[in-house]
């Protein structure tokens, strides 16, 4: 098994900023509390109505990899067009090391709403830096189907075998926010994957009939058809 390794860059603030853990310990209240099956449990005329509960794919998505997380209570005002930031007094040693920013200019052609984000680029660093084993790279992104956040991560990946992630992490910024975000809440979600060469293929030739069939076996059951007929574990530990 592959080891990806998380290395703390500020030996100072080991016990007290959270600890990376796996994306599926982080499974947001809205999901354990979205309902699996929409009205009664009794199929309608051979069809059971399901919700995203059911949906292995998504789960997918939202429990794969790893989870970096906010490293401390850290204030947010926008309300003025600029991104002011507080942190708790304890942490105010620390807000350099903690906190930096970009400016819009460095971004100017990234097609981003500005009338949604703030022209400044908010950066924070999860102390905790990613390193994985030789060939492998690492994906940054915003943490998948968790609650609406007033941070967009800038998604990017790192050959994190070469040059492990020693940085802050880069968020726009909602405008005409005001509050806390909650020390321990999924910053972003790192993805490692190991990199291969690819080739694209266009096949115009494809036979209708493989896809119906593909869909006759998942659909023979009434519910976890993919799950127990295609979906392979996916393991991250």
């Amino acid at each position: 098994m592959n080891t990806v390794r998380f290395l703390q860059m500020y030996p100072q603030l080991t016990n007290i900023v959270p600890e990376p853990e796996q994306a599926a310990k982080n499974v947001p209240t809205w999901y354990k509390e979205q309902p699996a099956i929409a009205g009664s449990d009794i199929p309608d005329r051979g069809v059971m109505r399901l919700t995203v509960k059911k949906c292995q794919a998504f789960f997918d998505a939202m429990a794969m990899g790893y989870m970096l997380k906010v490293p401390c209570d850290i204030y947010i005002d926008t309300t003025d067009g600029n991104v002011n930031i507080q942190l708790p007094a304890a942490m105010n040693k620390y807000f350099s090391l903690l906190i930096s920013e970009h400016s819009q200019e460095q971004v100017s052609h990234l097609p981003i709403d500005k009338d949604i984000y703030c022209n400044k680029i908010l950066r924070i660093h999860p102390t905790w830096m990613v390193k994985t084993p030789p060939g492998y790279s690492t994906l940054f992104m915003q943490p998948m189907h968790q609650p609406p956040s007033p941070l967009q991560a800038v998604e990017a990946i790192i050959d994190t075998d070469e040059f492990f992630s020693d940085g802050h992490l880069s968020f726009f910024v909602k405008k005409n926010f005001k509050g806390v975000i909650k020390q321990g809440t999924p910053l972003a979600q790192v993805f490692p994957f190991k990199r291969e060469d690819w080739s694209m293929e266009l096949d115009k030739e494809w036979d209708p009939e493989k896809t119906n069939l593909q869909r006759r076996v998942v659909r023979s059951m009434f519910q976890n058809g993919y799950r127990l007929k295609h979906w392979h574990r996916k393991v991250f530990k």
